[in-house]
């Protein structure tokens, strides 16, 4: 089975992703909080604060309210 291939997020989209982990980390007072209020582990999210990692799952953009959406259109 061939899984299909995400394209990585553009910078204006990994900047949004950070932003919204900025915002849930405001209000829970700090990574490890804010880990175990979106239910995910706090060094995945601290990597993709720092820019380390920068292509998370649906799972983990969904967790923050946020989703990945493609599509075709003609020209």
């Amino acid at each position: 089975m061939r899984y299909p291939v995400i394209k990585p997020p553009t910078k204006k989209e990994q900047a949004l992703i950070r932003r919204k982990i900025k915002e849930v980390v405001k209000e829970q007072g700090g990574v490890r909080a804010a880990a175990r209020h979106l239910k995910v582990k706090h060094s995945y999210l601290a990597s993709i604060l720092d820019g380390t990692r920068n292509n998370p799952g649906d799972w983990y953009l969904r967790k923050l309210g946020l989703r990945r959406v493609t599509y075709i259109e003609e020209v």
